[in-house]
């Protein structure tokens, strides 16, 4: 019986030094060697610090204008996003208002359509050649074609596209306040508005600012809005960064960009994390009243609020609806801004499931995105149970690593892996991953770690430790426990983190723009190309059935992912 406990444990052990070994080997080689080797080759190209880089991009006006517009973007985008969003979940949780139910499907339309979708369907209705821009210089010849451009149609677009953060997040929160607080604010006097600052909004905080902080970083690294609906008034740094990154001789400029792109965002995560320790939130209570909702006792304030909610639902919900009827509409009654039942055709699907061409997109976004997908579900799976398992500082340093992805921008990330592996390298056994199909997986991967280390380290951090040392007293391996006690329980969270993941990144454009392969463009890059000027009318109609697709698969991810979560927490009532 010794025997056999030390060869268990001999075998234990090595598999640990294995895994230990691979984790350091991929962590090091994608995540912090890129970035070094990227300071590197921009500081140091002799071997010696050189700011002559440095130097000539601040000196350039069109720099210092791209890095004030992503400035102003951002905190423009944190106002206008956090006004909608926590308006958004008052409508929904916390306001008796009349049609919730359609205000609730209409609010979860920046998780169906986002991304280069949404802008794609901006840029055809309200761009120069857009449907609605068609419509309105029939009434107004002497209109500027390009009058939705600019600072404004960004953050139009960026702000309707952006409360995802605080329907799924801050919306919880919302809901986890125990309505006891309320009932006894109320019994002390406190009524309507004191009650929403003085005892909602302090509970909300905390989740707030966490949104806050993630519209902040998506505002001033903000790449397909700006570069699409931005125009030559509005340049900001990413664009900048992908226009330096095409020729090999200002590539060192760009590398120059994004690392300042990343100290900006380190540094705003820094000051914020800080504002956030000294703050003082309010905790909620672990045994809640669940929330009932309040009626608007003022009838004319009742009537503007239902009238807004439901006007900020169809601003919402129409790009989604145009995007489907512009997917059966010829190129010319599109151009003409003619919208004729009788001339609807199935032609523009045809194109994409009968030719290789229209064909490929789709099936390169299924690939990449399903492979990534279980890659990095698959790698945080054996993660997040060392972490959660050994809480202790090389774990923390573990966890703080594969957080790297989420403050810096990812065309830094993405410049990093080009300009590393553009060349055999020892730490990938001397092959050259650049201009491969394999370095857009690896970018894939990259950015979706933090997400999934976060969402699994929760999911285990919920199960009950008492099951998995019930399962060793009757004798069961390590292994066999993970297997059959633990994974089971964790199997419908693992499973909604794969679905999302997949979504996410079928229009992926941000990543995709530096690192696909010209065999196999993904639809995230279709749909840019789509948006460009010398684009062709059969590109841009098979971009609405591209849109479409990812629509539809949205759609069913979405609802098969929440539904299941709402039946879970009606039984658990």
């Amino acid at each position: 019986m010794k025997n056999l406990s030390k060869n268990y444990r001999l075998r234990r052990n090595i598999g640990f030094v294995i895994i230990a070994v691979i984790l350091i080997w991929a962590i090091f080689t994608f995540l912090v060697y890129p970035n070094l080797s990227l300071l590197r080759i921009t500081l140091f190209p002799d071997g010696t610090f050189d700011v002559a880089p440095v130097i000539q991009i601040l000196s350039s006006d069109r720099v210092l204008t791209a890095l004030k517009n992503s400035f102003i973007l951002a905190v423009s985008l944190t106002i206008t996003v956090n006004i909608l969003g926590i308006f958004q979940i008052f409508v929904l949780d916390y306001y008796e208002i009349k049609g919730n139910k359609w205000l609730n499907i209409a609010y979860h339309s920046p998780l169906i359509c986002n991304g280069m979708v949404l802008v794609t369907a901006y840029n055809f209705i309200f761009g120069s050649q857009g449907f609605l821009t068609a419509n309105l210089m029939e009434l107004f010849p002497n209109m500027d074609p390009y009058w939705f451009r600019g600072f404004g149609a960004v953050l139009i677009e960026m702000t309707f596209a952006g409360t995802s953060n605080h329907i799924m997040f801050v919306r919880d929160s919302l809901k986890n306040i125990d309505y006891q607080t309320i009932e006894a604010a109320e019994n002390m006097g406190v009524k309507g508005r004191r009650i929403l600052t003085k005892v909602v909004l302090p509970v909300l905080k905390p989740s707030i600012f966490a949104a806050s902080i993630l519209t902040f970083i998506v505002g001033v690294s903000a790449f397909a809005t700006p570069q699409v609906l931005g125009g030559e008034e509005f340049e900001t740094i990413n664009p900048l960064v992908r226009s330096f990154s095409r020729t090999l001789t200002t590539r060192n400029y760009a590398a120059v960009l994004a690392l300042l792109l990343g100290i900006i965002t380190i540094l705003v995560l820094v000051i914020t994390n800080h504002i956030e320790k000294k703050g003082n939130y309010v905790s909620i209570s672990k045994v809640k009243t669940p929330l009932k909702k309040t009626k608007i006792q003022n009838p004319v304030l009742r009537w503007i609020v239902t009238v807004a909610a439901h006007i900020i639902a169809l601003i919402q919900t129409v790009p989604l609806l145009f995007v489907f009827i512009f997917s059966f509409m010829t190129a010319g009654d599109l151009y003409a801004g003619e919208m004729n039942i009788k001339n609807f055709t199935l032609n523009n699907y045809l194109m994409v499931i009968n030719s290789t061409t229209g064909l490929r997109p789709v099936l390169t976004s299924m690939v990449y995105s399903g492979l990534s997908a279980v890659l990095v579900v698959g790698f945080m799976l054996v993660i997040a149970r060392i972490i959660t398992k050994y809480n202790n500082k090389l774990t923390g340093t573990l966890e703080l690593f594969l957080q790297i992805p989420w403050f810096l921008p990812v065309t830094l990330i993405a410049l990093g892996l080009i300009m590393t592996f553009d060349r055999p390298n020892i730490l990938t056994f001397g092959l050259t991953l650049t201009g491969t199909v394999y370095i857009m997986l690896i970018g894939y991967i990259i950015i979706r770690l933090p997400y999934t280390l976060r969402m699994i380290k929760a999911a285990y951090a919920g199960i009950d430790n008492s099951l998995e040392e019930a399962a060793k007293n009757l004798g069961a391996s390590t292994v066999k426990t993970y297997i059959k006690v633990i994974f089971p329980i964790i199997w419908p969270e693992v499973l909604s983190v794969f679905l999302l993941n997949f979504i996410q990144q079928l229009s992926e454009y941000n990543v995709s723009v530096f690192l696909f392969h010209p065999m196999f463009q993904p639809l995230g890059v279709m749909l840019n190309v789509a948006t460009g000027a010398d684009s062709t009318p059969e590109s841009q109609m098979m971009s609405f059935v591209y849109s479409v697709i990812i629509m539809v698969v949205s759609i069913v991810i979405i609802s098969f992912v929440y539904g299941r979560k709402s039946a879970t927490l009606k039984k658990r009532q």
